[in-house]
């Protein structure tokens, strides 16, 4: 039996109009609900991270360690997508898949266990690593101090 047109139309319709009117809700709500916005000079400065001044500039550059550390992040996070095609699979291979999931995973701890040596995985760092190079120190000095740290009451 031929799906009829409205059969195939009318779930998706039905998922666009929940897609507009779930979001207005939420944005309608919160518009009613927080009418009165307190502002004061602290709220409006920029945000940093915490900080209160801003320190180096933007053509700074950052330490090798930070995009080191990115990059042992993405390969392990990779690492750990390719099990989710694995537990899918896992019953249909009996214990072909086990022995295959445990070279894996035994590949997957001696590169952990190489990085750890190495010390790649250490964030502080008061001596860099052997074979991890640290970058150049900045010439650009430290702004002055900008006085006591703003906080505000309510």
């Amino acid at each position: 039996m031929q799906p009829t047109t409205f059969d195939v139309v009318f779930p998706f319709t039905v998922l666009v109009i929940l897609g507009v009117l779930v979001p207005s809700f939420m944005v309608g709500a919160n518009w009613f609900l927080h009418r009165q916005r307190r502002t004061f000079q602290a709220k409006e400065e920029a945000y940093e991270c915490g900080l209160s001044t801003t320190v180096g500039g933007a053509q700074e550059r950052f330490s090798v360690r930070f995009y080191l550390i990115a990059m042992i992040f993405l390969a392990f996070d990779i690492e750990v997508a390719f099990l989710y095609p694995w537990a899918v699979r896992f019953l249909d291979g009996g214990w072909d898949m086990l022995w295959i999931l445990l070279a894996f995973l035994v590949m997957l701890e001696a590169v952990y266990l190489y990085l750890w040596r190495k010390g790649a995985l250490n964030w502080d760092w008061s001596h860099p690593p052997s074979g991890f190079p640290e970058a150049p120190r900045s010439s650009i000095p430290a702004p002055p101090n900008s006085g006591p740290v703003k906080t505000w009451a309510r």
